[in-house]
C-alpha cells in the first residue's frame, strides 16, 4: 500500500513560494522612456541598478505585470536647488550675434522660447551670450541652470498592511542611500569667468594727470572708473612719457606727465599699459627708461617695451582659475612715418638697445613664436598700436598683421593708434577690435571722431568669449564720460563683415 505524502509536501512549497513573493518588491524608473534630455541620466540608472544589488535590498525591476511598489523618479527643473539626488547640472545661455547690439534679456523670454538657448559648452563664434535679468552665468542666482535629480518614492497605499508599508519604506530608504553613494559624474559646478576691461589711448598731459592725482580715478574716468576697478584684468594704451627729464624729440606732438601718475593708475585698478606706441620716446631714451622704472615702482605692468627686444616681447602674466592656467598679455606696434619726418621704427628695441617691440624690426616674428608656444591652457592677448590715424577701417598691412597673430595663437587682439573707433570682427574665430579710439585725450575737440571712444567689458570662460559689453565714450576736454550711443561702432562692425 503506497503512502500519500502530497499534502505534507505541498505546504512547505507554498510557504517557500509565498516567502519569495514577499521578499522582493518591484521598482520602476519614471518616466519610462529616455527622452526630453534625460537620456544620459536614465542610462546611468539602468547601468547602476544591477540585479544582484537590487536583490540584496529585496527589490526587483518591474516587468510591467503589476504596479511597482517603489518608483525612481527622474526630475528636470530650472534652478540649482532641487529635491533628491542631483545627477547633473547644465548651464544654458541665450545666444546672440554681438552685432545685433543686445547684451541682456529676461528669464520669461528664455523659458517662453523667445530666445535661442544653448548649452555653455555649445556656444561658439560668431555668437555670444546675453545676460539674463542682469545676471551672468557665474552669478549665484543665475536662473538658466537645468538640474536633473532622482529620488525613490514609495507607492504603498493605505490599504496595505502596516508591516508591508514599513518594509517598503525601509527598502526605499536603502535604495536612496545606494543611489547617493553610487559612483557618478560630479555635477558641473558654477562656471568661473574672468573679466577684461580695456580702452584706447590714455594721454595724461594737458591737465588730465593733475585731475587724476587730485580727484582720483572717477574724476577723470567717470563711470568707467568702477568698471576698471571691478575687472579681473584692466588694460590701456598710455600715450607719452612718465618723466620730468629728457630732451624733446623732434616730432609733431610730445607728451609727458607727472611720474606719480604711474602709482595712481595702478591704484585705479589698471594692471598693465601698452608702451609700444609713437609717444613713449617723446622725451628720448632717458624719458623712456624713466617710464619703465616708474611703472614698475608704481605696480603697473608694461606691454611691448623694455630694456632690449626680449624684454619688450615678454608678456605680462596673470594666473587664473577661470578654466585656464594663466593669461599672457603682449604689446606690439607698427605705424607709418609721421608727416614731421619722425620714424617710429627708430624706437624699436634691439638685442642690446632699449625700446619697443616694433613689427617691422623683427618684433612680429618674435611675437608669433611666443604665441605659438603658449599651449592650450594659456590665454593670449595682444595689444597692437598700429594702422593709419584718422581712418575708420583697418588698412591692408594692419589686417595682415592681425590675421597672422590670430593664426599664431592670439586669442584676443585689441587695437589703438587711429584715434577713432573702428569696428569689431571675428578673425579665425578670435575676437578682434581694430581700434578703440581715444579714452582720455584732451585737445580732440572738433576732430572727426576723436571725441569718441570705446570701452570694452569682455567676459571669458576659458578661451571662449561669453559676454561682449561695449560702452560708448564721449571725451570732455581732459576727462571722459559715457555717451551710451553705440550705433557708430555697430555700423562700422557690420561693414567689416560684408
Amino acid at each position: 500500500m503506497t503512502r500519500r505524502i502530497r499534502p505534507l509536501f505541498f505546504i512547505p512549497v507554498c510557504l517557500f513560494l509565498f516567502s519569495c513573493r514577499e521578499k522582493y518588491d518591484s521598482i520602476a524608473i519614471l518616466p519610462r522612456e529616455a527622452a526630453g534630455g534625460l537620456e544620459k541620466e536614465r542610462h546611468w540608472l539602468e547601468r547602476i541598478l544591477k540585479e544582484d544589488d537590487l536583490h540584496a535590498m529585496g527589490l526587483t525591476m518591474e516587468k510591467g505585470e503589476e504596479e511597482p511598489s517603489i518608483v525612481i523618479r527622474l526630475r528636470q527643473t530650472w534652478g540649482k536647488e532641487t529635491e533628491g539626488i542631483v545627477l547633473s547640472r547644465t548651464w544654458y545661455l541665450p545666444a546672440e550675434d554681438p552685432l545685433e547690439g543686445r547684451t541682456t534679456t529676461e528669464t520669461e523670454a528664455c523659458l517662453a522660447g523667445d530666445e535661442d538657448l544653448v548649452r555653455l559648452e555649445d556656444l561658439v563664434p560668431p555668437r555670444v551670450a546675453l545676460r539674463v535679468d542682469g545676471l551672468t552665468v557665474n552669478d549665484e542666482a543665475y536662473p538658466l541652470v537645468k538640474t536633473v535629480s532622482v529620488s525613490p518614492e514609495c507607492r504603498a497605499e493605505g490599504k496595505e498592511r502596516p508591516q508591508r508599508r514599513v518594509r517598503i519604506e525601509e527598502k526605499a530608504a536603502a535604495l536612496t542611500e545606494f543611489l547617493r553613494s553610487a559612483p557618478k559624474e560630479t555635477p558641473q559646478e558654477k562656471p568661473s569667468l574672468f573679466w577684461i576691461a580695456s580702452a584706447g589711448d590714455l594721454m595724461l598731459g594737458r591737465g588730465s594727470g593733475e585731475i587724476l592725482l587730485r580727484e582720483g580715478p572717477s574724476g577723470i574716468f567717470g563711470e568707467t572708473a568702477s568698471l576698471l576697478a571691478e575687472a579681473d584684468l584692466a588694460l590701456l594704451n598710455l600715450e607719452g612719457a612718465l618723466t620730468g627729464r629728457g630732451s624733446r624729440t623732434e616730432k609733431a606732438y610730445n607728451f609727458r606727465f607727472d611720474p606719480r601718475c604711474a602709482s595712481a593708475l595702478a591704484a585705479a585698478g589698471i594692471d598693465a599699459v601698452l608702451l609700444a606706441n609713437n609717444h613713449v620716446f617723446d622725451y628720448g631714451e632717458e624719458g623712456f627708461l624713466d617710464s619703465l622704472a616708474y611703472l614698475e615702482e608704481g605696480g603697473a605692468g608694461v606691454l611691448g617695451a623694455g630694456s632690449d627686444i626680449n624684454a619688450a616681447a615678454a608678456p605680462f602674466v596673470m594666473k587664473t582659475e577661470a578654466g585656464i592656467a594663466e593669461i599672457r598679455v603682449y604689446g606690439i606696434a607698427s605705424y607709418p612715418r609721421e608727416r614731421s619726418g619722425w620714424d617710429g621704427a627708430a624706437a624699436a628695441a634691439g638685442e642690446e638697445r632699449p625700446g619697443i617691440l616694433f613689427a617691422g624690426r623683427g618684433g612680429m616674428e618674435l611675437l608669433k613664436e611666443k604665441l605659438s608656444a603658449g599651449g592650450e591652457n594659456v590665454f593670449n592677448i595682444v595689444l597692437f598700436h598700429g594702422g593709419s590715424e584718422w581712418t575708420f577701417a583697418p588698412d591692408g598691412l594692419t589686417r595682415e598683421y592681425y590675421t597672422g597673430l590670430a593664426e599664431a595663437g592670439a586669442d584676443l587682439i585689441i587695437g589703438s593708434h587711429p584715434h577713432v573707433v573702428q569696428g569689431f570682427e571675428w578673425v579665425h574665430n578670435r575676437p578682434v577690435f581694430w581700434s578703440l579710439g581715444n579714452f582720455v585725450f584732451a585737445g580732440m575737440d572738433g576732430t572727426n571722431g576723436g571725441e569718441e571712444g570705446l570701452f570694452l567689458r569682455l567676459g571669458f570662460y576659458g578661451k571662449k568669449l561669453l559676454y561682449m559689453e561695449p560702452v560708448a565714450l564721449k571725451l570732455k576736454g581732459p576727462r571722459t564720460g559715457v555717451s551710451g550711443d553705440l550705433r557708430n561702432f555697430y555700423r562700422l562692425s557690420k561693414a567689416l563683415s560684408k
